[in-house]
């Protein structure tokens, strides 16, 4: 096996860095609160819970006092025996208010302030049989503070009373108090686990054998021929020399 190039690691971990986490279908809930004539709420605070099923309910089993929900499809008024209120929020938004009106402005607010989108376009129905998928949401006002502000409590359970998501924001004195929900995914998905590809150990290779190569052969300089010639003869005339003397 081949080791693997060092490229290769990192095409891997930026893909599995970049791949998108999924994101899990959902409600979101914005409440808000303020007093008429604001141009901001006074108190606001963003819910989301899990909605596995489709298309998304919820019911409203408890209200303070008389209310006013509102989609694409109509608006109503319900409240005490006019529970419970069913919103059917497969292709929209709907919203709740209470107190004193509510602007336009605020019955349109979405998720982190932003808008809430399309209405859902079926009406609210008052006195609706409940699916047993349906989210159940109990509004519940505290009692007054030393300044007149009260607490208004929004709980969602499921069927068998699990709480999905509860929050409170204060609702000053001679205020209102809006709920707008809507499907969406979650806000925040996780995020994705890096992933590494499989290191593999490369397979190891017999050295090749050395080569036994003596090398080039230096040819003599021109000098050294012209001294091993010079020897030559002087070693002949030599020998002669020698035959003559003996003879």
């Amino acid at each position: 096996m081949r080791r693997i190039p060092g490229w290769v690691w990192g095409v891997g971990v930026a893909v599995a860095l970049t791949a998108p986490g999924r994101a899990t279908a959902g409600i979101w809930v914005s409440l808000a609160a303020g007093l008429p004539g604001a141009s901001t709420p006074s108190a606001e605070a963003d819910l989301w819970f899990d909605s596995p099923h489709a298309p998304p309910f919820v019911a409203v089993t408890s209200a303070p006092g008389t209310l006013e929900a509102g989609t694409a499809g109509g608006t109503v008024s319900f409240g005490g025996l006019a529970t419970p209120l069913l919103l059917n929020l497969g292709d929209g938004s709907a919203y709740i208010a209470g107190g004193t009106p509510a602007s336009d402005a605020q019955k349109g607010r979405g998720s982190k302030g932003g808008s809430a989108g399309a209405r859902a376009s079926g009406a609210p129905l008052v006195n609706a049989e409940i699916p047993g998928t349906a989210a159940l949401l109990g509004l519940q006002l505290a009692d007054p503070d030393a300044t007149g502000a009260r607490d208004l409590i929004a709980t969602f359970t499921n069927m068998t009373g699990v709480v999905l998501a509860t929050g409170t924001i204060a609702v000053p004195d001679g205020g209102y108090y809006v709920l707008n929900l809507g499907q969406d995914a979650d806000p925040t998905p996780s995020e994705p686990t890096p992933t590494e590809p499989t290191p593999t150990e490369p397979t190891p290779t017999e050295p090749s054998p050395p080569v036994n190569n003596p090398g080039p052969v230096a040819a003599p300089e021109p000098s050294t021929l012209a001294l091993m010639a010079v020897g030559g003869v002087a070693t002949t005339a030599i020998r002669r020399l020698r035959g003559r003397k003996s003879a």
